[in-house]
């Protein structure tokens, strides 16, 4: 579509690389991909890393440059601070300073001042939390090849429109919103997910992360969770023998110490790498699945292979 072309929902516009046409169709109705671990694993990175900001972090305010200064894809993910960090409270007269430095995502993206459409939203499960917006030049522009990444990473919302990054800046929450993906064909994707009406309703930014998340996993072979190896024979064997009518015998706490104690990070008998580390999660996952069928009968759980074809 041309630049500038104004668009009432979040929407998937699909570039070809031969450039004859171009397919504009809702975000949720793209095709998923099936994928087949091992590939390119990501962790999710902003509730676990535990960056934490510099104490003796100057108070001075940053100086204030423009936005368009870059015009890379921004950055879904960096190495970032924990979210309780990230979140700014406009009323924090240091916070506030922050914001105003912050450069502003301007109209390219969508006039965040102007009226929002009439009429319903498609393509969102709960339209009432989200604007209406009319996308700008940025949300269709397909020339720029680095903008569209093929193993993109990821940086959670938070609530607020500004979030502090791990250098003490702001970044403007509004420039995560169009995110431009290339697949494992070549073709490459714009999703434009629409604004919150109020970026501190946590609801509206639990469903922005969930959504862009699903666009991310659905165009690429990017995975937000580790592939877990699945429990073999010797470790189903000893679970067996430390559970009692399909319970842990000492309790979970001592099944989980006692479990890592005897697997973790060791080569077993089938198994070609190390074991990973259990935790009780994983391993009331494993009981649960099994415990009816198998272990409270006293039987290890035995699957079937698939046959090759």
């Amino acid at each position: 579509p041309p630049s500038g072309t104004k668009r009432a929902a979040d929407h998937l516009v699909s570039h070809h690389e031969n450039g004859n046409r171009s397919d504009v169709e809702p975000y949720h109705r793209a095709k998923r991909q099936r994928t087949v671990c091992p590939r390119l694993i990501l962790k999710h990175p902003t509730e676990k890393v535990a960056n934490k900001l510099n104490a003796n972090r100057s108070n001075t305010n940053p100086e204030p440059r423009s936005y368009n200064e870059s015009k890379e894809q921004p950055s879904l993910a960096q190495p970032a601070p924990k979210r309780s960090e990230r979140i700014l409270d406009p009323t924090n007269a240091e916070h506030a300073r922050l914001i105003a430095a912050a450069p502003k995502v301007g109209d390219e993206y969508y006039d965040s001042d102007a009226d929002d459409f009439h009429g319903p939203i498609k393509g969102v499960t709960k339209p009432d939390l989200f604007r209406n917006v009319a996308w700008g030049s940025y949300a269709t522009d397909m020339t720029n090849d680095a903008d569209f990444p093929s193993r993109p990473t990821f940086r959670q919302f938070v609530p607020g429109r500004f979030e502090r990054l791990e250098d003490g800046t702001a970044f403007d929450q509004k420039a995560k919103l169009v995110i431009k993906l290339t697949d494992g064909k070549g073709k490459k994707h714009i999703y434009a997910n629409l604004p919150p009406r109020d970026w501190n309703n946590q609801e509206a930014i639990t469903a922005l992360n969930k959504r862009t998340v699903q666009q991310i996993r659905r165009t690429t072979e990017v995975q937000f969770r580790a592939c877990v190896p699945e429990y073999i024979d010797a470790e189903r064997q000893w679970l067996l023998a430390n559970l009692t009518n399909g319970k842990p015998t000492n309790g979970w706490k001592r099944l989980v110490a006692d479990f890592n104690q005897q697997f973790a990070g060791k080569v077993v008998q089938g198994a070609k790498d190390p074991r990973p580390t259990r935790t009780q999660s994983s391993l009331s996952k494993e009981v649960g699945r099994f415990g009816t069928e198998y272990y409270s009968r006293g039987l290890v759980p035995v699957l079937a292979k698939k046959v090759k074809k």
